[in-house]
């Protein structure tokens, strides 16, 4: 059984639980809050343990977390123009929450979203994994369909990959509904408290990407990364082409896009989306992906000075890959969609791979 411990209360004195999962040496640890991941411990190149996860210490912090660290979000990840949803010749709206006059949405619904809430928790036996559970009835979030949406963890070791932390999200219905769901971890492979990521370098199996409107909605071409600041197909430091005259990057202050993940097969196992370097640490992490894109988002906004271990949180102090469907994939018909209905549910699964120099 995976060690459990209570972490604190909310509101109606709901309380909080902490899942702890140890596969060699490295420690992840996620709680019952918004199925949240909180901390992921792991060796540098000379067997240092740091944790290179960004979050806080205090339950509390994860009330408000407007950069939603470690979250589970969903139903519907990323930004959708005006929150509206067309399933079956009905249009559906979720709640308006960014943008101009708050017309679109953003990860669903930022105050009182999945990742606000506490889910059921089934830790398994041999405490390798974790899996959490959450209702959600038909119309919530604006959205049809009564639904079941699961977040599994588990930490895996094989002799010739390392260890993976396996992240599989699924959501069943009794009507046909949109899902979207992604993971929205920010990495710091240096270890949390380190400051800037720009040194790290990256690579992403990507030879194309999504620009994006001025309210930060995709724009729906679809464009080539070659020969723009947005081509990681070599190893390259994060911070090399951050400060380019491009105005996306400007917009955005950073990169904060969806990359079109080459090689993408419904139903197929995940594939290599992303590796990363610590020049500093020499930590090395791999992510693969079931889905058509994943989000690289460098931080920009983030401001936090009550972090975890006494840490401060200042922009680029980590990076999120988030894997998912397009954003605003519903408004596009030549884009793919995701498809969740009875007898179909969604599922996709994320893998990171752990390893150093």
């Amino acid at each position: 059984m995976a060690d459990i411990e209570r972490f604190g209360t909310i509101g109606n004195k709901a309380e909080v639980h902490i899942y702890t999962l140890v596969c060699g040496n490295v420690t992840t640890r996620v709680m019952d809050f918004g199925a949240t991941l909180l901390s992921l411990v792991a060796p540098d190149q000379n067997g240092n343990l740091d944790d290179i996860v960004l979050g806080f210490d205090r339950l509390e912090d994860y009330f408000d977390n407007p950069a939603c660290y470690g979250a589970t979000i969903g139903p519907s990840a990323n930004r959708t123009d005006q929150g509206e949803v067309a399933i079956a010749g009905t249009l559906y709206h979720m709640p308006g929450n960014d943008g101009p006059s708050l017309r679109n949405n953003l990860h669903t619904d930022l105050k009182h979203g999945i990742h606000k809430r506490i889910w059921d928790a089934s830790p398994s036996e041999d405490g390798a994994s974790v899996c959490f559970s959450l209702k959600l009835s038909d119309k919530e979030y604006g959205l049809p369909g009564n639904r079941l949406l699961t977040a599994c963890y588990s930490l895996e070791s094989n002799e010739s990959e390392g260890i993976t932390l396996r992240v599989r999200y699924e959501c069943s219905t009794d009507a046909p509904t949109f899902v979207n769901m992604t993971n929205h971890t920010y990495w710091n492979l240096a270890g949390h408290a380190s400051g800037s990521i720009l040194e790290q370098t990256v690579c992403v199996q990507a030879q194309k990407y999504l620009p994006l409107r001025d309210d930060n909605v995709s724009l729906g071409t679809v464009e080539d990364v070659a020969g723009t600041p947005f081509d990681f197909r070599q190893p390259k430091a994060l911070g090399r082409d951050i400060e380019q005259d491009c105005d996306q990057l400007r917009q955005a202050r950073g990169y904060d896009h969806c990359f079109c993940i080459d090689n993408y097969r419904p139903d197929a196992p995940a594939r290599p989306a992303l590796h990363a370097e610590s020049l500093k640490s020499g930590r090395v992490l791999d992510i693969s992906i079931t889905t058509p894109g994943a989000h690289l988002y460098t931080g920009n906004w983030l401001e936090d000075a009550n972090a975890k271990e006494g840490a401060e949180y200042r922009p680029r102090y980590g990076f999120a890959f988030e894997p998912e469907f397009w954003p605003d994939n519903i408004h596009h018909d030549d884009w793919i969609h995701p498809r969740c209905e009875p007898g179909h549910p969604y599922a996709q699964t994320i893998l990171y791979r752990f390893s150093h120099k």
